[in-house]
């Protein structure tokens, strides 16, 4: 009875194994295919890439930096700087405090310095700096005079000193600076605008292209497999005499082609998924299984004519337009920075210091002294020669600021064009769909014909097959017009900001 037991354990062990194989493959297929939106192709290539963590990223940075220099302008920059305790000791053989001959003296010093900086910009160019010092000094040296001794001197000063400094005869530095960085800042938002819609497009290309070759795979297994019965049907022919050699070659040479053709669609789809996994930043072993998109909504007639309306504010205009604007200050700024220039400096500071002052531990008096001075400085330079360097930068800096111009009047002349044919070329999309869809409709109706006369037997596989090639090719008629209306739709959005 034992042994009986044991080999029905061997027997159905073997089919045991195999299904948990089979389960295994077939529960990691499914955990390797990706279902995807097209919507959600386009979030995770925008928000959970490091593409679309870059572009984003460039705005940030323009932004920040843009932010940064406006609030210097309505708030100041503090900053304080401060040392701990310091101690020396000097030894020296000199001259010390009056005495008229050289000795040999020590002196003990304790020092300490901290300040509180304030660093204000003004739009006029001018640039304000106040400065508050705390200084604690503490000194002990010998007496010189006959009497002896030991002095401990113990000096405090406090004091707050404002220094203003205004450029003259030349451009604003901190007004050039801010509004650089601000066109800099709708530079990066027009060109996040452009990216952004670039990537749009290539994801959107490459997941319709995985719905396309899959499709065109199917297309090219149909054929293939109606060679092969031609092949069979012609072999037969052959052998009954009714075929030619000749005839029989074609045949074959026909099943060669489709093979020929069923290979590079399987390899086209493979590097379509391959294509779409790296722009989406995914394993590039899972194979992805797009959802075919559908238009729930087409501009209307009305939109059309605004967005038409509307190309003076299209993206590529306002970014070729800040770009000029740079480039224009860039070559003023230059140009006004060199010949006579000059500067008004003022300063004006104030303190208190007290200093304490003791004989061998005994107080000896305490002296409070209350400082104070301004200045004005006004200083100008001239240049007188510089071997033409000075006139070849501002000659260079207008140049660039032409190309700027000419490429900011280029977009200005082409813009309006692009986005007529962009909206022309959607509507002429959404229009070949609405056919495709009715010539589908048929195709699929005869298919559906066909498939019932192919059961009755009145017709061959041979013509059931290609009923079924129709419909398939005319199905990727469909995807390919959905793919040029969704890409095209696509460009337009990335000309405006808010669309």
């Amino acid at each position: 009875m034992k042994k009986k037991y044991i080999g029905k354990v061997s027997f159905y062990q073997p089919a045991l194994i195999f299904f948990v194989l089979f389960f295994m493959l077939v529960g990691t297929a499914q955990i390797r295919a990706v279902e995807l939106t097209l919507d959600d192709a386009l979030d995770i290539a925008l928000n959970r890439t490091p593409r679309g963590g870059i572009i984003k990223g460039n705005l940030e940075v323009a932004e920040q930096q843009y932010n940064a220099k406006r609030i210097n302008f309505y708030l100041p920059k503090i900053s304080i700087n401060g040392s701990i305790p310091s101690y020396s000791e000097d030894e020296s053989y000199r001259f010390f405090g009056g005495s008229n001959q050289k000795s040999l003296f020590k002196t003990r010093n304790v020092d300490f310095n901290s300040f509180i900086k304030l660093e204000q910009s003004f739009l006029i160019g001018g640039d304000l700096e106040i400065t508050a010092n705390l200084v604690r000094k503490d000194e002990q040296y010998p007496n010189t005079d006959t009497v002896g001794g030991i002095y401990d001197e113990y000096n405090r000063q406090g004091y707050f000193n404002f220094t203003y400094k205004q450029p003259l005869l030349k451009p604003s530095q901190s007004k050039y600076d801010l509004k650089n960085l601000k066109d800099d800042q709708e530079i990066a938002l027009y060109t996040k605008i452009e990216d952004e819609g670039t990537l749009r497009s290539e994801v959107t290309e490459a997941f319709m292209g995985i719905l396309q070759s899959r499709l065109n795979l199917e297309i090219t297994t149909n054929k293939t497999e109606k060679a092969r019965l031609q092949v069979q049907i012609d072999s037969a022919k052959f052998a009954d005499g009714v075929l030619s050699e000749e005839g029989f070659l074609e045949s074959r040479s026909a099943l060669l082609d489709a093979e020929l053709e069923k290979f590079e669609a399987e390899t086209s789809a493979s590097e379509k998924n391959r294509e779409l996994t790296q722009l989406l930043d995914i394993d590039p072993s899972k194979t992805v299984d797009p959802v075919e998109p559908v238009i729930s909504e087409h501009y209307n007639e009305d939109q059309c004519q605004a967005l038409i309306n509307n190309w003076e504010n299209s993206v590529g205009i306002k970014k070729a337009e800040h770009q000029y604007y740079k480039s224009k200050r860039e070559a003023d700024y230059s140009a006004g920075s060199h010949g006579l220039t000059g500067d008004l400096t003022a300063n004006y500071s104030f303190g208190n210091e007290k200093i304490t002052k003791e004989l061998d531990g005994i107080k000896e008096g305490i002296e409070s002294i209350k400082p104070s001075s301004w200045g004005v400085a006004l200083n100008f330079t001239i240049p007188l020669w510089d071997g033409g360097s000075s006139g070849a930068a501002v000659r260079a800096a207008r140049f660039q600021a032409d190309q700027a111009r000419l490429e900011y009047e280029s977009k200005e002349k082409s813009a309006k064009a692009e986005i007529i044919n962009l909206v022309n070329s959607i509507n002429v999309s959404f229009r070949r769909l609405k056919i495709i869809e009715k010539q589908i409709e048929l195709a699929d109706n005869k298919l559906s014909i066909a498939d019932s006369r192919f059961k009755d037997g009145q017709i061959s596989s041979l013509e059931f097959l290609e009923n079924r090639i129709f419909y398939l090719e005319t199905k990727d008629k469909y995807l390919e017009e959905l793919k040029n209306y969704l890409t095209n739709r696509l460009k337009l959005e990335s000309k405006f900001i808010n669309l």
